[in-house]
Parts: C-alpha cells; structure tokens; sequence
C-alpha cells in the first residue's frame, strides 16, 4: 500500500455525512420535487459518482427530514406503476439550504486559497 492509499482524508467511496446529505437532497428537490429514486440518481449525477446513496440510507434521511420539519411528501398517482412519494421541501428547508449555501460560499475562499497551496507547493493535479 502506497502513501495515498493511507490516506483517510479523502475516499470517494464513502457516503457523505449527514448534513452534507441533506444539504445535497434540499438542493435537488429545491428546483423541481421528485421522488426518493429520482433524488438518489440527481446526486450522483451533481457528485459526479462520487455519492452513491444506497435507497435504505436515502429513505431513513427523508424520513428524518420530514420529522425535522426540512421536506413534506404527498402521494403521487403513477399511470405506469406503483404510486410514489413526492418531496418538497418547507419554509425550513428552504432556509436551511440558503444557510449551508452561505457558508460553502464563506468557506470557498479559504478552499481556494488551499488549492494554490497545493498547486505551489506540491505541482501537482488534483486526481
């Protein structure tokens, strides 16, 4: 094993954290509500593969929400199959992603500021 394989700060197989998981979630059904598959597959797409949420973590996450007062659900009749639960986020939810937005925007100097630290001090790219 090689010193990169050592490292436990960065593994892309590992699933986001809890606030990050919620944050990316409000973040999709912001724009357009959809169902729990649906917000799995836009994840993974916005990751660029880097976040592939298993259905069962997803759905306890939704349900967790829903309690926090971050999504509401409602019943969506489905010509072409089973009906599916449809999310939205609330007032809260709405509030809560502004907030975490604002502080990625906050912090994003400070990423950028790293990033030519490492461009300078060690060349190389990010892989």
């Amino acid at each position: 094993m090689d010193q990169t394989d050592k490292c436990l700060c960065h593994d892309h197989n590992k699933y986001p954290e809890k606030s990050w998981l919620k944050f990316l979630i409000l973040r999709v059904i912001f724009e357009t509500p959809t169902y729990g598959y649906n917000i799995i597959q836009k994840i993974e797409e916005m990751s660029y593969g880097r976040h592939k949420i298993k259905s069962g973590t997803m759905y306890t996450t939704l349900r967790r929400m829903e309690k926090e007062n971050l999504i509401i659900s409602s019943w969506k009749q489905n010509k072409s199959g089973p009906n599916k639960r449809e999310y939205h986020a609330t007032k809260q939810g709405k509030e809560y992603l502004k907030n975490y937005l604002e502080i990625i925007i906050e912090r994003k100097k400070m990423i950028d500021r790293m990033a030519e630290f490492y461009y300078e001090h060690f060349g190389g790219k990010y892989s």
